[in-house]
């Protein structure tokens, strides 16, 4: 009579031996790389950029490298502003159908992180919600609802957190 492994069992046992490995294998991390003789990093000096050395400070700078002409708490302002110009709209399309299927909770709040570019388009957006004020139908409509935000252009990559409510 020969013995054979139920489904199950086998199932199991797979599940154990690659469970055990994953752990050994993350427990010790990968390995350390030595840096290469001539590195700053090992030094704690940042590494220069390739072709660093050929351009003046702030010129050809990568914008990602470039400090922001308008300030960052300005931009936060101007898209604080963009959104409440369309905060009646979204109250009408958003706040008002879901007030009337549910009323509790009243208000809404969220915070807004919004990323704009050199010229002041939005390129980036998420949205987080109060766990206090939460309605994920409002949030939802908000995600399809709202248009890209734009702002005066501020020279380089920027990102804000903006606190926004609803009614």
């Amino acid at each position: 009579m020969s013995r054979q492994l139920s489904t199950p069992t086998a199932i199991l046992l797979g599940s154990a031996m690659i469970a055990a490995a994953v752990y050994l294998g993350l427990r010790h991390g990968p390995a350390a790389v030595a840096p290469a003789p001539g590195d700053a990093s090992h030094r704690g000096e940042p590494a220069p950029l390739a072709g660093a050395a050929e351009r003046a400070p702030g010129e050809g700078a990568p914008a990602a490298e470039r400090a922001p002409a308008v300030p960052r708490e300005e931009v936060a302002r101007q898209a604080a502003r963009a959104l409440d110009a369309r905060r009646p709209a979204l109250v009408e399309r958003c706040y008002k159908p879901a007030i009337a299927a549910q009323p509790a909770p009243r208000e809404v709040k969220y915070v807004f992180n919004l990323t704009f570019d050199a010229q002041g388009r939005q390129i980036a957006r998420g949205i987080i919600e109060d766990r206090e004020a939460s309605r994920p139908d409002v949030t939802a409509c908000l995600v399809t609802a709202l248009p890209p935000v734009a702002v005066e252009p501020p020279g380089a990559n920027v990102r804000v957190d903006v606190p926004f409510s609803l009614p």
